[in-house]
């Protein structure tokens, strides 16, 4: 099923498709010790949502991005782009914004994405401490999605044991998402 959703993904490549399919169904299935069958992709498909080669809501919607915003999604880092170009055309959809992509609707993805980030960051929570290196790639980070960052980082940290924040951390962090396109972990047990 994995090679099948990447062939019909309606995002790109069908090969990293395949990369990100394989890669999130075996780090969410050897997180539980789930069997990977056609109903776990499935439901995985669904709790990824729009965009993510597991999600069926990809083949439905078809959008076209204004040379603008393309040059404004040329400056989220490579990284993330597939996340954000996924995420504003998902909202542009749920909020009846049309099919053309232009920086205004990305600024929508990016104002809604800010009221979440700064509640994650204004709920008491216990923080893990964090290296000098780290909190300078963190300052680095817009603004509008700190929240989420921090909560998938530090989720992170604390699965694996890590009683701080380290450059390492980050980086294992970043690793994960460019594998697995999951990006939704604060959602999924980090909190």
């Amino acid at each position: 099923m994995i090679r099948e959703r990447a062939e019909i993904w309606s995002h790109g490549d069908p090969a990293r498709g395949e990369e990100l399919a394989r890669g999130v169904a075996e780090e969410r299935a050897a997180g539980r010790q789930a069997e990977i069958t056609a109903l776990f992709l499935r439901t995985l498909g669904k709790k990824l949502g729009y965009g993510h080669p597991l999600s069926e809501k990809g083949e439905e919607l078809r959008f076209t991005w204004t040379p603008e915003a393309e040059t404004r999604l040329a400056d989220v880092p490579e990284f993330c782009r597939e996340l954000t170009r996924w995420r504003v055309e998902w909202t542009a959809h749920k909020l009846d914004l049309g099919t053309t992509i232009t920086p205004h609707e990305m600024e929508v993805k990016y104002e809604l994405w800010g009221r979440v980030s700064h509640a994650i960051q204004e709920r008491e929570r216990e923080g893990l401490p964090w290296t000098d290196q780290a909190v300078d790639r963190f300052s680095r980070i817009p603004e509008f999605v700190r929240g989420q960052v921090l909560e998938a980082i530090e989720g992170n940290a604390r699965t694996l044991g890590a009683t701080e924040v380290d450059d390492a951390m980050v980086d294992l962090v970043i690793e994960r998402w460019i594998t697995t396109g999951d990006f939704h972990e604060g959602l999924y047990g980090f909190k």
